[in-house]
């Protein structure tokens, strides 16, 4: 815009000298006689011609200044919005560099877990330490559930030891820790359907064998437990495919635990279960103070015929004394008037006159 004015106002001014010129060339051109005159037309004309350009540039100084003032205005709210926009982004430049510093702190953190993960996994890896494990969380849930009746690493007379017994109603419920771990990886890590439904089986065949082995060592009722006894798996996936059955199968391996007195437990349902057990146990209680109860009452009923018949008898012999006594009192009546009758009574005045 500025550009435009100057331009315009050059343009201006060359017609101007050049009308001047052409003004002058006129002039000199005229005869001489005429030269005052045309000299003062001329000075007029030249004094005219300046006004104008001195108020054509005013005009254009004062639009050039216009257009001025508006280009700085333009660049002033151009420039506080750069900085503005530069202060934002320095801001979001501040809070992208903290984020990331977040993220690398948690990738960090993901990567020490994950280093922690294969210690597990190598320490898990050895059958024994992988059962110690298991025993040290059946303990920690058991100390929370029953902190009284329970006891850990229980012993036979035969020398089997089970990883815990619960004390419920005076009988145990051993628990035993199976956690089937080479079979449940191998089962994970199958390539194809085919391929996991062998390992499944060969999975399900190694927690049958668990279960017959509990079934045999643990379940000993002539030692004080009950008819049946706790398969703890301290792992809710392990735990889902143990009682999962596939379609092909024609038993079940949850069907195939309770045939023989077994019950799957994980750490969820572990609770649940003692839970029944414990109900079950004080519906026993009911039913057999109930049943002794009944019992008392049969008793006091004998006793009560019993009694019954004894006051029966009583009752015949006493109305039996009291007919005989009535009987007896009306003989007695009949011999008394006999004798009365048969013995004379003497006269007080004879008795006198023979005195």
């Amino acid at each position: 815009m500025a550009g435009s004015g100057l331009a315009l106002l050059i343009l201006l001014v060359c017609a101007l000298i050049l009308a001047v010129l052409v003004l002058v060339l006129f002039q000199l051109r005229r005869p001489r006689d005429t030269e005052p005159a045309a000299a003062t037309l001329l000075l007029q004309q030249i004094e005219t011609v300046r006004q104008e350009q001195a108020r054509a540039l005013e005009a254009n100084a004062q639009l050039l200044n216009q257009r001025l003032a508006e280009m700085q205005q333009v660049l002033l709210e151009s420039t506080n919005a750069v900085g503005a926009r530069l202060d934002n982004t320095a801001q979001l430049s501040g809070e992208l560099n903290r984020r990331l510093g977040e993220l690398s702190a948690a990738a960090q953190n993901m990567l020490e877990l994950g280093r922690n993960l294969m210690s597990l996994q190598d320490i898990l890896r050895a059958p024994k330490p992988r059962g110690v494990l298991g025993e040290f969380f059946l303990g920690n849930i058991l100390q929370e559930m029953v902190p009284n009746n329970y006891e850990m690493q229980y012993r036979f007379r035969s020398g089997e030891k089970v990883d815990a017994v619960v004390r419920l109603g005076g009988k145990l419920v051993p628990v035993d820790a199976k956690f089937p771990l080479e079979d449940f990886q191998r089962l994970l890590a199958a390539g194809d359907e085919n391929e996991r439904l062998t390992l499944r089986r060969q999975f399900l065949q190694r927690v049958k064998k668990h279960i017959d082995a509990i079934a045999q060592k643990y379940i000993l009722p002539d030692e004080g437990t009950f008819d049946f006894a706790l398969m703890y798996i301290p792992a809710e996936n392990v735990y889902y495919e143990t009682i999962v059955t596939a379609p092909d199968q024609d038993e079940g391996i949850l069907n195939y635990a309770f045939a023989r007195r077994v019950i799957p437990v994980s750490p969820g349902t572990i609770y649940a279960y003692l839970q029944a057990i414990v109900l079950g146990l004080r519906g026993m209680q009911v039913e057999r103070r109930a049943q002794e109860i009944l019992d008392h009452l049969d008793r006091l009923q004998s006793d009560i015929s019993r009694l019954q018949e004894k006051f029966q008898i009583l009752g015949n012999h006493l109305t039996n004394a009291h007919n005989r006594y009535e009987e007896a009192a009306r003989e007695l009546e009949r011999l008394t008037t006999r004798l009365t009758l048969s013995v004379p009574v003497a006269d007080p005045k004879s008795e006198n006159r023979q005195s």
